[in-house]
C-alpha cells in the first residue's frame, strides 16, 4: 500500500475514532442524565482539577450566563459544587462531587484498563510517537475550531 493510501486510511480512522468518542460521550451523558456540554465541563474538572467558572467558560466557548446555568444544572444533579478558592478570597472554584466520582469511576475504569492493555506492547519510543501524533492532531483541531469561531486559539 502506498503512502497516499495509508494517509487516507489514517484520516478515515481518525474520523471513525471521533465518531466513536462522540457516541461514547453521548452514551455517558445519557447515563448521567445530563447534556454533552455538561459532560465536557465535568471532564474538565475531573481530569484538570477544580477551576473557576471563567475558566470553564473559556475552555467551552460559553458566555458567563451559559456557564452559570450549566453549573446550576450540575449542582442540582449532585455532580459538581462551587467552593471558595483557598488561594483567592473572592474566586469560586467548580469541583466534582464524591457522588460523581462514585458514579463515573466504575463506568470508565474498564475502558481505561483496556486502553492501558492496548498500549502495553508498544515500546517507550513508539508511545512517544503516538503521543506526539495525537497532541499535534489535537492542537490542529483546536486551532481549526478557534478559526471557525473567529477567535484566537
Amino acid at each position: 500500500m502506498g503512502r497516499e493510501a495509508l494517509e487516507r486510511e489514517i484520516g478515515d480512522e481518525l474520523a471513525e475514532l471521533q465518531a466513536a468518542y462522540d457516541d461514547s460521550d453521548r452514551a455517558l451523558a445519557d447515563r448521567l442524565g445530563i447534556g454533552r456540554t455538561d459532560l465536557r465541563c465535568l471532564d474538565l474538572i475531573v481530569r484538570g482539577g477544580p477551576c473557576s467558572a471563567t475558566q470553564v467558560a473559556a475552555r467551552l466557548g460559553l458566555t458567563r450566563g451559559s456557564v452559570t446555568a450549566l453549573l446550576d444544572r450540575l449542582e442540582r444533579a449532585g455532580y459538581a459544587s462551587r467552593q471558595p478558592d483557598p488561594a483567592h478570597g473572592k474566586r469560586v472554584l467548580v469541583v466534582p462531587t464524591q457522588r460523581l466520582i462514585e458514579l463515573v469511576a466504575p463506568l470508565v475504569e474498564p475502558r481505561a484498563r483496556a486502553g492501558r492493555e492496548q498500549l502495553a506492547p508498544y515500546s517507550a519510543g513508539e508511545l512517544r510517537l503516538i503521543r506526539t501524533f495525537l497532541r499535534e492532531t489535537r492542537v490542529r483541531h483546536a486551532e481549526y475550531a478557534a478559526e471557525l469561531r473567529g477567535t484566537p486559539s
